[in-house]
């Protein structure tokens, strides 16, 4: 399973047999560390398939590696292409694919190789995951990243360590949790406590899911009566709706999580997957986040111990609406300058010119654009005027530009009563709007 950011999940059914790939030590090291980027909770590693640098997201929720982006100004060749059909969450019709196999994969500076690498292309869909993160990212890498050897996620410091020998010592701190392992993704037993019932659940375990937790609602599990309706994010079959809520415990054995998120996509989204059948949900990396593990798929054991990230707060997004990154724009900047002579600097794309005795000098530079890729009805944001569409020109009297997605992410999730000011564009036209988050859960 794939998640983005708000374009939560996507699951892939196959319709033909496919073979697994193997990671292979290439290294005179014991152990290989690996930093990573942390994005909206989602591990982003650097790897070389094919001799092309991408930026992929590690998902031990994914059965398989796919590509849904290629770098710009560069190509890829792909070997022993086959074309299947795939389906994913969302309202949407199945889709054709390729997958292509015999590619060469590597990363941290070919420590680690995999010359048979397997990838599924989607061809005929634009996921657009940097509009969604804000950064380039250009697919997924599954579990044969994962089966091979034992492998710790250090959230945080932000690195993995892969170790060649599986009988590495772990340190006592940490404690052991036995996991099923389904077609190579791990399923892990937790008890959560709502409605003021505790109830067991068997979750995937998805570093690739970037909420903490999400809930198949049935005759037995159920929401809170506190709840709103949303959007839940995109799949490769359309729109993901579902509601959004709080479950009031959540055990990881002796560690427990209170007012952890939830979010329960309704029956339509999923009602293409074939779902193992005792599965519950999906644990995701809001909540994984919150601890350091050691990854033993050969064992089938899990070991874990909380991290600084643990008792950090549950927020959500209190506007109600959605921001996505829409590309790229040239915009001058100005500034003065005493410099008595007149350059062009090409490749900075600075030009200056004479004004009197001072200079104007016109930096042209390549800034972020963005806009709302939806509103949340009823919500602040909604209330107030703010429209699916909408460029946004400024946010409480600063350029848009001059944020980063995460940082306007954090912004609407900061503290209730807060006072957004936004101005946006709407078929040419600037509007001004003013809202308060409000939180409701």
């Amino acid at each position: 399973m794939i998640t983005i950011l708000h374009i939560r999940v996507l699951f892939f059914l196959f319709w033909v047999t496919l073979s697994f790939s193997q990671l292979n030590w290439n290294s005179n090291k014991d152990k290989i560390v690996i930093p990573f980027e942390l994005t909206d909770n989602l591990i982003i590693v650097d790897v070389v398939i094919n001799e092309v640098d991408l930026k992929m997201i590690l998902d031990t929720g994914s059965e398989r590696n796919l590509l849904f982006s290629f770098p710009e100004n560069d190509s890829i060749e792909f070997y022993s292409p086959k074309l299947i059909k795939v389906k994913g969450l969302g309202y949407g019709e199945s889709l054709e694919a390729v997958i292509s196999s015999d590619n060469k994969f590597t990363i941290k500076n070919e420590s680690l190789v995999d010359s048979n690498f397997e990838i599924l292309l989607i061809t005929n869909q634009n996921i657009g995951l940097i509009n969604k993160l804000g950064v380039p990212i250009n697919g997924i890498i599954g579990s044969s990243f994962f089966k091979d050897y034992l492998l710790e996620i250090k959230y945080s410091s932000k690195k993995i360590v892969i170790y060649k020998k599986r009988t590495s010592k772990i340190n006592k701190r940490y404690k052991s949790k036995k996991i099923d392992l389904i077609q190579y993704k791990p399923y892990i037993n937790l008890k959560i406590s709502n409605n003021s019932k505790v109830s067991e659940f068997n979750l995937l375990f998805d570093t690739g899911l970037s909420d903490g937790l999400w809930l198949f609602e049935n005759d037995t599990i159920e929401s809170s009566n506190k709840f709103f309706n949303d959007v839940l994010g995109k799949g490769l079959g359309g729109d993901i709706n579902g509601k959004k809520s709080r479950v009031e415990e959540l055990y990881i054995d002796t560690f427990n999580l209170k007012d952890a998120l939830v979010s329960y996509p309704d029956s339509i989204s999923v009602k293409s997957l074939e779902l193992f059948k005792n599965r519950n949900g999906s644990l995701g990396g809001e909540i994984i986040k919150r601890f350091d593990w050691f990854l033993d798929y050969q064992n089938s054991l899990f070991f874990y111990k909380k991290n600084s990230n643990f008792n950090d707060p549950f927020n959500y997004n209190m506007s109600g609406i959605e921001v996505q990154h829409d590309g790229v724009e040239w915009v001058k900047e100005v500034k003065r300058t005493n410099e008595s002579s007149v350059y062009n600097n090409v490749d900075a794309l600075e030009y200056v010119y004479n004004n009197s005795d001072l200079k104007n000098a016109h930096s042209f530079k390549l800034k972020n654009i963005y806009n709302i890729y939806s509103v949340r009805e009823n919500s602040p944001a909604y209330l107030a005027g703010v429209r699916e569409g909408d460029k946004i020109v400024s946010i409480n009297n600063k350029n848009a530009y001059s944020f980063t997605l995460q940082k306007i992410n954090d912004l609407f999730q900061s503290e209730e009563g807060k006072k957004i000011k936004l101005e946006v564009e709407r078929e040419g036209e600037i509007l001004e709007f003013e809202f308060y988050l409000e939180k409701i859960l």
